[in-house]
């Protein structure tokens, strides 16, 4: 079992380039410095790792001046932004669901082992939670300002409607730029909340969207569908069980019950499937946090106690003792030696 983080579509990194190409700079050193071909930008299951979006992103940040360019670069959003899944959403019966869709689809353009993003209703309200890594930091926060951002652009182009969102929630605290939500989101925006969402009046929820066609909706989805089962197929037993495992790792749902549950099975057989893998829920647990670490290690955004805390230990020293159980280093030796051995090497 080898794991990542996740990744995303570089139709996400072609938005940031184009942003910067529209400000009148030159992207040829960053794309240089990241190892971004014309191939690769161009090949329709593209994809960079989380951890080096991030990093690009950072970059991109530095290179525009603009620390809310993930506010800035929702404006330029498409439906095709999301490729297949962005047509399928484009022709669905309504916002609704859409956007429902929209989540569904997630796979097809991104993946995070930690979680993914949900559309849900609340009190007939519709709420459209994206899920980000944390803690925040200045690498990843303004990937959270352009999910939702991009949202309630995709939201107004489909339906043709200047649609003003009911509140904004979002888990970092008000920004040096918070003044500047106002203006693209026209609503109420809180920070420091339990999640990040977009939250919808219901009456808008029933819209119907410029390109609705029944026809088209129904292909789509087959196709989506299609997609989505391949890349479940793509993935092995131990793989499938790691990515229900990620996502509870800082939580008190941490239990084989709770991961069957994910992975809709009986305990009893997943603990068989388990065995006939030669390993334990236990053991695997153990091998996935080892995984993670080594990623989180990699990157110097987080220190030593978030990372704990992103593994579930209730105390660094529990990780830095599991750690070196597993490498035998400790983990602020493993990061200063990947930092010089590695440096050149991208995520």
């Amino acid at each position: 079992m080898t794991m990542t983080l996740g990744d995303i579509s570089v139709r996400y990194v072609n938005l940031l380039l184009e942003f910067l190409t529209q400000q009148g700079l030159s992207t040829t050193e960053l794309k240089t410095q990241y190892q971004l071909s014309d191939t690769l930008l161009s090949q329709p299951e593209g994809r960079i790792s989380i951890p080096r979006f991030m990093r690009f992103g950072h970059d991109c940040i530095q290179l525009s001046r603009s620390p809310h360019m993930g506010l800035q670069v929702a404006g330029l959003a498409q439906p095709s932004l999301l490729g297949l899944a962005g047509l399928s959403a484009a022709c669905a019966p309504s916002l609704g669901q859409a956007l429902a869709d929209i989540a569904h689809d997630e796979p097809l353009s991104s993946k995070n082992v930690r979680g993914h993003s949900r559309f849900y209703r609340e009190q007939s309200r519709g709420v459209a939670e994206f899920y980000s890594l944390s803690p925040y930091n200045q690498y990843n926060s303004f990937i959270v300002d352009m999910a939702l951002a991009v949202q309630l652009i995709l939201a107004r182009r489909l339906t043709g409607q200047r649609l003003t969102p009911v509140a904004v929630d979002i888990e970092f605290p008000a920004p040096s730029y918070a003044n500047l939500y106002a203006e693209v989101f026209e609503c109420p925006v809180r920070f420091e909340q339990p999640r990040n969402a977009l939250t919808l009046r219901a009456e808008d929820l029933s819209r119907p969207l410029r390109q609705s066609n029944r026809v088209a909706y129904a292909e789509c989805r087959q196709l989506c569908d299609q997609q989505l089962a391949r890349i479940s197929r793509s993935l092995s037993f131990l793989d499938q069980v790691a990515d229900a495992i990620s996502p509870l790792l800082h939580t008190p749902d941490l239990t084989i019950q709770a991961v069957a549950v994910r992975l809709d099975l009986p305990v009893w057989t997943l603990q068989r499937k388990l065995k006939q893998q030669g390993t334990t829920f236990t053991q695997l647990l153990d091998n996935t946090r080892r995984e993670l670490a080594l990623i989180y290690l990699r990157d110097e955004g987080y220190t030593i106690g978030e990372i704990a805390y992103l593994l579930g230990f209730t105390y660094p020293n529990a990780f830095q003792r599991a750690f070196k159980r597993w490498t035998g280093e400790a983990p602020g030796d493993y990061r200063r030696r990947k930092a010089r051995n590695d440096s050149s090497e991208a995520y």
